[in-house]
């Protein structure tokens, strides 16, 4: 059996290795996707965590991923919002998101973003923003973009100078002056969001509830900082939808190639499949041959695509240190076991008909 197996699909090496293509693509598709996805969520739930906030206090309606909201709260909150007791410290701040190099920027206040961090901004090299058009990159993304002390950054049809750089790991890879911000944005003395900071950790869920049940406050969103991740994966739209017609397609993909690549294979070997039932094959023979030479293309296809998909991973972090790839072990599994459902069942009817030929007419076809 194992010898036929291996015959029949060195029999035509093209068919084969573009079989085994198309379902290594399936599989590099659906772990990249899932790896950039679950690696940009990760990356960014943790560096905000990083901030120590243990609040955060937003518009109405606003979305805490990538802080796509604009900045509609007047900055005074900041006092009413000091006045709460059990809060210790508030800082505003715009998230601001850069299309041109894809890249979150806060706005800031560097004394205010250090009392909530606990001096969590730590300048590695040169020094923090005075004001104006300065800003500070992180060591990642100057490592990723090559960027040294004196470079200029464009931002919003603006050019930064970059006068500092910090240790990554707290908030977004480029901090410019708030106010600097808030006057590109055409927003005087609004912003986006509050990080609030707590006295303590058993004054965190009084604080919450005060916030959201309590005027002036009612009504704004109100989220914490233990349940970040979560909130990301939950505010990106179309995520899950998006996710299921990826794997949809992954599934559909594979099916309809090893459907095809059996179905071919049948035909061309009907003599052969002819000859194996005259001298005693049962169908179930015929038909466990064929699963397993499907299985066999499935399973090479997944192995050469999960290695390409690391592969592809390394080559992105080294071209790209700043960009977040993390693949998790459950999707391996689950690609897995799609891709061998998909390329059994798509072998099944090839299978079942060829163990259903008629050993006098397969014999005599031409």
């Amino acid at each position: 059996m194992k010898g036929l197996l291996w015959a029949n699909i060195k029999k035509r090496p093209t068919r084969t290795i573009v079989s085994i293509f198309a379902v290594s693509l399936s599989v590099i598709m659906v772990l990249l996707f899932e790896g950039l996805t679950n690696g940009l969520i990760k990356d960014y739930a943790q560096r905000t965590k990083n901030t120590r906030a243990d609040l955060f206090f937003q518009p109405p309606g606003s979305s805490l991923l990538f802080a796509l909201n604009n900045a509609t709260m007047p900055y005074k909150i900041k006092d009413k919002l000091m006045e709460v007791p059990g809060i210790k410290y508030v800082a505003p701040m715009i998230h601001q998101f850069n299309k041109k190099n894809f890249s979150l920027i806060f706005g800031i206040e560097p004394d205010s973003f250090n009392k909530v961090s606990g001096n969590g901004l730590i300048v590695v090299e040169g020094r923090i923003f005075k004001g104006g058009y300065e800003c500070v990159v992180d060591d990642i993304y100057k490592k990723s973009h090559h960027t040294k002390l004196g470079d200029k950054i464009k931002i919003l049809n603006h050019y930064f100078t970059v006068v500092g750089i910090f240790k990554s790991g707290v908030g977004a890879r480029i901090l410019v002056p708030l106010k600097t911000l808030q006057d590109l944005n055409d927003a005087h003395n609004k912003v986006s969001i509050f990080y609030i900071k707590c006295d303590t950790k058993k004054d965190i869920d009084r604080v919450y509830k005060y916030l959201k049940n309590t005027p002036p406050f009612k009504g704004y969103t109100v989220n914490k900082a233990s349940n970040i991740y979560k909130l990301m994966t939950s505010s990106l739209p179309g995520l899950k939808e998006f996710t299921f017609v990826l794997i949809a397609v992954s599934v559909i993909i594979s099916f309809f190639v090893i459907l095809l690549t059996m179905y071919t294979t049948i035909s061309e070997r009907t003599r052969e499949i002819g000859i194996l039932k005259s001298l005693g094959a049962s169908k179930r023979y015929i038909i466990f041959m064929i699963l397993k030479e499907a299985i066999t293309l499935t399973s090479v296809g997944l192995g050469l695509g999960i290695g390409l998909t690391y592969s592809v991973v390394r080559f992105l972090h080294k071209i790209k240190p700043s960009l977040p790839i993390e693949i998790q072990l459950k999707w391996i599994f689950i690609i897995i076991g799609l891709a061998l459902f998909s390329g059994v069942f798509g072998s099944f009817y090839p299978a079942f008909k060829a163990a259903r030929q008629d050993p006098v007419d397969a014999l005599t076809f031409e």
